[in-house]
Formats: structure tokens, sequence, C-alpha cells
């Protein structure tokens, strides 16, 4: 594990919602055998407060220590925590460390990543601080839009099978500092706009079969065009080949930030095991905010119906999200939309297990959604209305006939 990281860090939440920088708590770490076991109790300060609410669905309000069930960190930690790339990037800068130290390389656990990650760029309004008032790696500054070119080839030499060591140590220190923090598989950093407004950027992978970007950006304009909320969005061109995809931060509201929960921490499961649209759909009649459960649940019916008809089928619960308000949880924009016709089914069933994507079937479930049968089939119209209009948008940006194509089959399936 590594070193320099405490036991003990005071949980806040720097939400404008909330007064800003509020402790609510503290996260313990005890070492065992298999990885760290960490263990969160909630601060006597926020369970005297009126507008306070569990963290975690799972979580009690009450003091005292709250160990997850099965072990592992409490799901709200992990949406703040850092995802595959993230872990990369961590994993080989402790290699490289360990290798200029002349020590054996330690093990990272979840501890390490939760902490170690950029706390300019973490996800939602959590942060964690020493009992020195440290905020963990609050030194890691944010690059301008104008650096996006540097970090794309940082990127991609870091994705190189045959990297030069020196070289991958200067790659890592330039990716490390501005987006580890961010989840999902994909090269991504975080940069500034002209604003200074927080954006995320994806790059291009080697292993990509076509542009993902533009495929990316075509989705988020069809979908706005059918009337679902997605963040401000670039499709960014920074060399040659494949483009990149660039999105404004939904969890920051200019130098705000909003406190935010996967479907996952929503639903309480873990990676892998079965859900469905259904346990959305429940989780926002049990913590949705007071007076807009039935207008979110009809937007996520409508998303659950874009996502059918474009073959977005990587819709797991990561890629679905909440955003706090103060009488409860409202759905956040989508996100991470990408047609993939190859894949044959989505990973949420439609129903309770049915993940063929089925459009009827989802006609068939409008009640979860407090939705009549005729409005649910208005929203798949209005949703297929929008997609017509995909060869124009795809055009406009001038997407290439491989991505013509991955789109055309998607919609056409």
């Amino acid at each position: 594990m590594s070193v320099g990281i405490p036991d003990t860090v005071t949980v806040e939440i720097d939400a404008a919602e909330f007064g800003g920088h509020l402790a609510i708590g503290a996260l313990t770490r005890n070492q065992a055998t298999g990885g760290s076991i960490i263990g969160f109790a909630y601060a006597d300060a926020w369970l005297d407060r009126p507008d306070r609410f569990a963290l975690d669905p799972l979580h009690g309000l009450y003091p005292g220590d709250q160990w997850p069930r099965d072990g592992q960190v409490d799901r709200i930690f992990t949406d703040s925590s850092t995802d595959r790339w993230g872990r990369t990037l961590m994993d080989r800068q402790e290699v490289v460390l360990a290798r200029k130290a002349g020590r054996p390389r330690h093990r990272l656990d979840e501890w390490d990543y939760l902490l170690g990650v950029s706390d300019v760029a973490r996800m939602g309004a959590l942060r964690f601080r020493t009992e020195e008032g440290l905020y963990l790696d609050e030194s890691s500054g944010v690059p301008p839009m104008a650096g996006l070119p540097e970090l794309a080839a940082a990127a991609k030499s870091i994705e190189q099978p045959d990297r030069d060591a020196s070289k991958e140590a200067h790659a890592l220190a330039i990716l490390l500092a501005p987006g580890s923090s961010l989840g999902g598989a994909r090269p991504k950093a975080s940069f500034r706009d002209d604003h200074g407004s927080l954006w995320m950027a994806k790059f291009p992978s080697r292993t990509d079969a076509r542009d993902m970007a533009a495929c990316e950006w075509v989705l988020n304009e069809l979908a706005a065009a059918a009337a679902i909320e997605v963040p401000e969005h670039r499709l960014l061109s920074l060399g040659r080949g494949h483009r990149t995809f660039a999105a404004k931060r939904f969890d920051r509201i200019d130098d705000s930030r909003r406190m935010y929960a996967s479907a996952m921490t929503m639903v309480s499961r873990r990676d892998r095991e079965p859900a469905s649209y259904l346990d959305i759909a429940l989780a926002i009649s049990d913590h949705g905010a007071t007076g807009s459960i039935e207008s979110s649940l009809a937007k996520l019916f409508r998303r659950v119906a874009f996502n059918i008809l474009t073959a977005h089928r990587d819709d797991h619960l990561r890629n679905h999200g909440f955003l706090r308000a103060r009488g409860g949880w409202q759905l956040a924009p989508a996100f991470d939309l990408n047609p993939m016709p190859d894949k044959p089914e989505h990973e949420l069933a439609i129903d309770a297990d049915d993940h063929t994507g089925d459009i009827e079937l989802l006609v068939q479930t409008a009640e979860y959604y407090r939705l009549p049968t005729a409005d649910a089939e208005q929203i798949v119209d209005e949703v297929r209305d929008a997609l017509g209009t995909w060869k124009a948008v795809a055009k406009a940006a001038n997407v290439g006939a491989l991505e013509m194509d991955a789109i055309d089959e998607a919609i056409a399936t």
C-alpha cells in the first residue's frame, strides 16, 4: 500500500446547497491481509441537521462506525474514486516510483485509489482532508484547453506496449495531476475552458476500430433533440486520426460542486451484479426529490427508449447517475452515450430479466414509470422523430463512412 496516506480522513460535502465545506463524517481504514477494510461514521453535527440525508442508501443515520456488509468500500465513496483508466495510471506510477527508489512496488488498494486522485477533478461534492485540514491531493492543477494536445499525446504513449521508462514517467506526471479521478476505461483527462469551467476530454484509444468520439458526439446531439438533458459537449481535433469528445462537467456550477451518486450506489449493486432499468425507477420512487419523482421517472423512460433505439447497450449502472437537491435525488444528465450495434444485449434488463432491447417490452413496463400507455407510446414516437435527423447531424460533423455505417446499423436495429 502507498506511503503517506493517513488511516483516518474527514469527509466533507462541498456544495452550495449545504453551505459548502461541511464536515459530515470520517472514513477510517483498517489494514488487513487482503487489503483495506473501510468504515464510515457520521458526524454528530450532520446528524443534528434538519436537511441531513444518508450518503449511501444502505447507511443508517446514527452515530458510530458503519462497515459495508460485503467488506468492500461503500458505493458512494467509489463514486468519488477512480475506475480502470485512473487505476492504470496510478498502478503505473507506483511501478515508476518503486523503480526510482529501488524498492518493491506497493500493492495499491481501494483506500489508495480513493484518496490518491485529484481533489480538483474528483467527481461530485465529497472531499477528503487530513487532521491538519489539508485536502488529499489538492495540489494537482487542471490545465487549460490549450494543454489538451500534450495530454492526448501522453495518453497515447501510456497505451503503447513498448513504452520507454523515462517517457512513461513523464507521461504519468502529465496525466495524473488533472484526471485520475474520472471513471471509465477510456483514456481521459480534465481541462478548463477559457471561462475556467471544468471539462472532461475522452481521447482516442489505440484499440478503437472507429472514431468513437464522433459517434458519441452524434448521439449526444440526437439525445438533446429528443428532449434528453446532456452536458454541453464538443468534438475536438487534436491531431491526426480519431477525434476527442469533450463534455462540460455537470457536477460543477461555476466554482461550486454538486453531490453525485451513480445508479449503482442508488440501487445498492456492485459491478457485474444483475440489475434492470426498473431498479433505477424504484430508486427514483424511493429517493427522488420531493415534487419531481413523476417527472424524473418520465425522463428515465425517455432515456431507456433512446438507448434501445440507438443501440446504446453499454448502459450499465455506472453510466447513469443522480445529483442531490435539497429535497432528494434527481437524475443527472445522460452521459457516455455510444452506439454499439455489435453488442448483442443491453447491460441493464428492460424489465426484470430481458436484456434484448425490445421497445414494445419497454412500453409494457410503463406503469413502473407511472406513465399511461398512451404517454409512453408518445415518448417513443418523439424519440423516433428526433432520430430521423441523424444523417444530417452526422454529416455536419464530417463523420466518416465507417462511423456512419455504425450509427445507421444502430438506429436500424
